[in-house]
């Protein structure tokens, strides 16, 4: 008994974005090892992204105008990666203050993004109950070794 419906697949256009299912097809990140402490001794030291948010950036435009939206509407589940291209996503290095806007927002899902900071607005964000950030491998920089770490 087979019912054609059943069997049908459909694409989830943000797959890489939707949920932390690791190893996904398709799904494109960028990674990073600036805070990879696998290996064994010596250990890199931990270093800091110093890269600035480029405010006029596609991404980041668009970003502020999703952020306005869901102030706007009063939703409580903040997506904002799925509505990015995967261009405008690799701009997108912290949150705009803006975010303090989103007082109705729950759950603020940033999985699969190329963020580096958190800004401290986020904590204005009063109903906020649950966070998905990107995992560590979502930041673009690289270590800073230690000088006394040998090559």
């Amino acid at each position: 008994m087979t019912d054609e419906k059943a069997l049908r697949l459909y694409v989830n256009r943000w797959g890489d974005t939707s949920d932390p299912a690791p190893g996904r097809p398709g799904s494109y990140r960028e990674i990073c090892s600036c805070f990879d402490q696998s290996k064994p001794h010596p250990r890199a030291r931990v270093g800091f992204h110093t890269e600035r948010q480029n405010t006029s950036a596609p991404g980041w435009q668009h970003l502020l105008e999703l952020v306005d939206e869901a102030a706007t509407d009063g939703r409580e589940e903040f997506r904002p990666l799925i509505e990015l291209s995967p261009e405008e996503r690799r701009q997108v290095i912290t949150l705009p203050p803006s975010i303090a806007r989103l007082t109705a927002v729950k759950h603020l899902v940033l999985y699969g993004s190329n963020l580096v900071r958190i800004p401290p607005e986020v904590g204005a964000m009063t109903s906020l109950e649950e966070f998905t950030p990107t995992p560590p491998t979502g930041c673009t920089g690289s270590p800073t070794r230690s000088p006394d770490a040998g090559s």
